[in-house]
């Protein structure tokens, strides 16, 4: 997910085979990937009301909608995702869960989104590091906010390396979570030479300038930061 003139240039149009094996392998590649979405769970379950609108920026194969929503039968989602080939998985696993009634599916960027949306909170998990340059994530989270009603939360899982370089144990754990050497190492590689993460304080001062108060962790898993944003009231 990045603004509209920059998406095709990501590396968030995963291609069809990386889509197809997505769900099989994230665990393997993210640690407390699936402690980090019940948390998520929590702590909107423990905001919102029975009935909420909830936008899905950079939504995937889907499942952080299938888990919220098979909690919270009264939640709508607006699920925002560039990539068709991911989206493909999205529309079939929403149509079998049948909520095809509570989720709109958008295409594209979070611009293409409804500019008249005033969603109750945002959910944007393992998206900011794909996007390059400060300029291009700034304008995500202002597409965010602008989204957002006042005081709303934006809920994202980042990889936020403490001071800017890879650290050893994410090979370590890799190897314990099942990857092999080869995979290991292309991932390594793929984080160091792909990717465009911001130091924690770098993201705070661009979600502040997009709109956000401080961001307040609420999970961490090596060098991925779960963060609750929330839009400041005042902010236009």
């Amino acid at each position: 997910m990045t603004s509209s003139k920059t998406a095709a240039k990501t590396s968030t149009l995963f291609s069809a085979a990386f889509a197809e094996t997505y769900e099989t392998r994230i665990d393997r590649l993210v640690p407390g990937y699936r402690l980090a979405h019940e948390l998520t769970l929590a702590r909107l379950a423990a905001g919102l009301p029975d009935e909420a609108t909830i936008l899905v920026a950079g939504a995937g194969t889907g499942t952080e909608i299938l888990i919220q929503a098979g909690h919270r039968p009264g939640w709508r989602f607006i699920a925002v995702e560039p990539s068709p080939d991911m989206l493909a998985i999205l529309k079939a696993r929403v149509a079998e869960a049948g909520l095809g009634d509570r989720v709109e599916i958008v295409e594209g960027t979070v611009e293409a989104a409804d500019a008249g949306l005033r969603a109750d909170a945002c959910i944007a998990h393992l998206v900011s590091h794909f996007i390059k340059g400060d300029a291009d994530k700034l304008a995500f989270f202002r597409a965010i906010a602008a989204r957002l009603a006042p005081g709303a939360g934006l809920f994202h899982l980042d990889y936020l390396p403490e001071d800017g370089t890879f650290d050893p144990a994410y090979r370590a754990w890799a190897l314990l979570a099942g990857q092999t050497d080869s995979e290991a190492a292309t991932m390594e590689k793929r984080i160091r030479g792909s990717w465009d993460a911001a130091e924690a304080e770098r993201l705070a001062e661009l979600l502040r300038t997009a709109g956000f108060d401080e961001p307040q962790p609420f999970f961490r898993a090596l060098d991925y930061h779960a963060l609750a944003s929330y839009r400041s009231p005042e902010a236009e």
